[in-house]
């Protein structure tokens, strides 16, 4: 039997991590990680305590939904999350976020252009933005990983980010440097027009974003 501790663990400390970056309020958002060897994960609970968060809270679930170990409710996104799962054998870790300046992008349905170098290393490009999908439906992850093509991140119309990886430790990094970047991109919108890095001067920071962090 595979031990989950670890792996519940590792989530309320990737919980603690988004939440002290001020990523998501209480209540909002959701992780999730992969077992390995099943077809299964630990997700956080529904409507999610941060400050008091413990590993007996986490929910042991499989792909297909059914709850194999936990007291609470999953979370409302778990459809997302399996359905993730199921697509990118490559991703261990998921987090959904509903931190601010991504969320302004979000119902301004605008992507993240690629501004600073380090964005199309760690992202693989702009970041884009789906098209509406309703919260807790099957719909959701679909248009999410449409827009999100061969990348690792989307912004959720409406609703937030999302981001997937190989690690944990990407995904959380990841998830704070896209609301940095943001920040600095809507601040620079009030002063000016926004240069953005052009496609040619991407490329070789692509190629080490597809060796080191693509799950496509």
């Amino acid at each position: 039997m595979v031990e989950i501790s670890h792996y519940s663990k590792e989530v309320v400390n990737i919980c603690r991590k988004i939440y002290n970056n001020q990523l998501v309020k209480q209540g909002e958002g959701n992780v999730s990680i992969r077992i390995p060897n099943q077809n299964a994960m630990i997700i956080t609970p529904s409507e999610n305590d941060y400050e008091n968060l413990s590993e007996d809270n986490m929910i042991h679930m499989d792909f297909d939904g059914v709850v194999l170990q936990g007291k609470l409710k999953p979370s409302s996104e778990h459809i997302m999350h399996c359905y993730i799962y199921r697509k990118r054998p490559k991703v261990n870790c998921i987090i959904h976020t509903h931190s601010p300046n991504v969320s302004i992008l979000s119902v301004l349905h605008n992507d993240l252009p690629v501004i600073f170098e380090e964005m199309a290393m760690l992202l693989g490009g702009s970041v884009k933005c789906s098209k509406f999908a309703q919260a807790g439906t099957e719909e959701l992850p679909k248009v999410a990983i449409k827009a999100m093509k061969k990348q690792n991140t989307v912004i959720l119309a409406n609703h937030g980010l999302l981001v997937v990886g190989r690690t944990s430790e990407y995904c959380v990094k990841t998830a704070v440097i896209i609301e940095k970047m943001v920040n600095i991109f809507l601040n620079a919108k009030k002063i000016g027009d926004v240069k953005v890095i052009s496609t040619d001067n991407q490329k070789k920071f692509i190629e080490i974003f597809d060796a080191r962090y693509s799950t496509y």
